[in-house]
Parts: C-alpha cells; sequence; structure tokens
C-alpha cells in the first residue's frame, strides 16, 4: 500500500475541508496527515496517523537550507502532497531534499480567484491530480448526503437549540442586536419555544456574554470555549445549529447536526458547509428580513425532523 504524507496546517474549517478526500482515501492508502489544532482532533476518526504541525521539527519545513540530518519528524513516503504557499520553492525544495525517493507535490493551500469551486473539492482534485486515488465527485456526494463524522443517528424531538452568534473574523459576524431579536422571536414560536436554547460562545467572542447574559428576558444558557469532547457533544445532539461561516458551523454539519449557516462576505460556492441538513442564508436585505429568512428556515428544520413539513 502506498504511503502518503499530506500536510496542510489551517484553522478549524480549513481542516474540515480535507475530510471528504480523506475518507475516500480510507483503505487505498497508508496516510499520514499533518495538520494543526483542533481541527487535528477530529481528523482521529479517519483511518491516517495524525501529526500536529506545531510540535517540533516542523518548523525544518521552512529553514532557508534544509537539516538532512535531523530532518522532519515523520518517516519515509512515497508521496508528498503540502498545501502550503511556496512562492520562492523553498518547501518544494526542502521536502525533495528530506523526501529524495518520493514523489513531491506542492499545491495552492485554497483554489484561485478565478477557480469557484468549493475548497474540500478543490483539495479532493488537487490530491487526484498527484496519482492518489481520490474521486472527487464522489467524495463530495458523500460529504453532502451523510455526516463525515460520527454524530447521533436520533434526536430527540426536544433536543436543543444551538446557536453560535460569533466566529474567527469579526467580518463574517451578523451584529449582536440580531441574534438578540432572533431568540426573542424563537421563544414564541410554537415548535421552538419549548426547546432548550444553548448559546455557544468562543475565545473570539467571550466578550458576548455580558450582552446576551444581560438580557432581562433571557434565560438561555451561555456555554463559552467547552472543551473538544463538550464542543462534539453538545453540537452531535442538538436538534438545530444556526451560527456564522466558521469552523463550528462546519463542525455541526459535518456531524450530521441541522445545520442554518449565515453567510456576511464568504462566498458561499467555496465554503458552503457539507452535510445532509444545511441551509445557507447569505446577508442581502435589512436586517429584519433576514431575521425572517432565519426564523422561517429554523421552523422548516425543526418540523421536518417531527415529520409535521
Amino acid at each position: 500500500m502506498e504511503r502518503a504524507l499530506i500536510i496542510r496546517p489551517g484553522a478549524l474549517g480549513d481542516t474540515l475541508m480535507l475530510l471528504p478526500g480523506l475518507k475516500d482515501l480510507e483503505k487505498k492508502v497508508q496516510m499520514t496527515v499533518v495538520v494543526r489544532e483542533p481541527g487535528l482532533r477530529y481528523l482521529r476518526e479517519v483511518d491516517a496517523e495524525c501529526r500536529n504541525m506545531e510540535m517540533h521539527g516542523w518548523h525544518r519545513l521552512f529553514q532557508d537550507e534544509p537539516d538532512v540530518v535531523k530532518g522532519l519528524p515523520v518517516s519515509s513516503h512515497d508521496r508528498v502532497v503540502a498545501f502550503l504557499g511556496d512562492r520562492d520553492g523553498r518547501i518544494r525544495r526542502n521536502l525533495k531534499a528530506f523526501f529524495p525517493d518520493a514523489k513531491v507535490h506542492v499545491k495552492d493551500a485554497y483554489p484561485g480567484e478565478e477557480i469557484e469551486t468549493h475548497v474540500a473539492r478543490y483539495l479532493c482534485r488537487a490530491l487526484a491530480e498527484t496519482g492518489l486515488p481520490v474521486e472527487p465527485e464522489r467524495a463530495m456526494e458523500r460529504a453532502s448526503g451523510g455526516a463525515l463524522l460520527h454524530g447521533r443517528h436520533e434526536r430527540s424531538l426536544m433536543a436543543p437549540v444551538v446557536i453560535h452568534p460569533g466566529s474567527g473574523s469579526p467580518h463574517k459576524n451578523l451584529s449582536p442586536d440580531l441574534w438578540s431579536a432572533f431568540l426573542k422571536r424563537i421563544r414564541s414560536e410554537p415548535s421552538l419555544r419549548n426547546r432548550r436554547k444553548v448559546l455557544l460562545l468562543g475565545p473570539a467572542e467571550e466578550s458576548l456574554k455580558v450582552f446576551f447574559g444581560d438580557r432581562p428576558d433571557g434565560g438561555e444558557k451561555i456555554v463559552c470555549c467547552p472543551e473538544e469532547s463538550a464542543l462534539r457533544e453538545l453540537l452531535a445532539g442538538a436538534g438545530l445549529y444556526v451560527g456564522h461561516d466558521s469552523g463550528v458551523t462546519h463542525l455541526a454539519a459535518m456531524l450530521g447536526t441541522p445545520t442554518i449557516a449565515l453567510f456576511r462576505e464568504s462566498p458561499v460556492a467555496l465554503w458552503r458547509p457539507l452535510g445532509p441538513a444545511v441551509k445557507v442564508i447569505q446577508h442581502r436585505g435589512t436586517d429584519g428580513e433576514i431575521l425572517e429568512r432565519v426564523v422561517e428556515t429554523a421552523k422548516h428544520l425543526i418540523q421536518r425532523q417531527s415529520g409535521t413539513y
């Protein structure tokens, strides 16, 4: 079986975009995958050896001259694929020095501006171009039609609504006032009012805890920066997840959770979350119009689960 080293460091969402291609390579190739936390934790379901790019030794990949004596913290491979910017050719040169007998490929981390294709599809196609046995369209069909990560096959009819009003970039986020209005609306919607509501806040939006916690009509549970296992359990058990274009949103979708993804600036064609029950709402119109679309979409997804749709 061919041994392949695949390198693609990035944030959570960037790492999850590798999953369709890696799942398609299982049982065909002996893989070593080098990424960063926290995405590394979610690749452990793939039949691959997962390494952390932040561990000692990987810095040698970026040195002006390859230190072939110390090398990289991995053994020999037949094929190396690195999704990294490499304008001066340094990374390719170093990889060839570290793996003189391997076929080395250095690819852009993202599709070019002229290529309007989903990032996961781009990665699948790039892996296939290197000679790895990936079937991109089959991989994408599997990612859109089912949960790539192990979640829950059945959810309680009273499973909670999880709301994540932030992301790693403020430019992606809608206003806290809109989220507050959304919470107010779903408290009175018949199909949603009896469900527990959970506000999920990460490191980038911990400051919102005061904003939502001080609402006079509050009462939602606020969860801040949960550990990986707790985050996964929360998302996998949710009856509905609502959030911006973020790594957590991609995670919820891949767990099979009914997901509403709000896109403000990111191109949907490139970053649409992958999963069996995903609805995307783009930032078009007034806040009031967006709010109505989010509420109606939430009702639709909940009703579909309960069989009343």
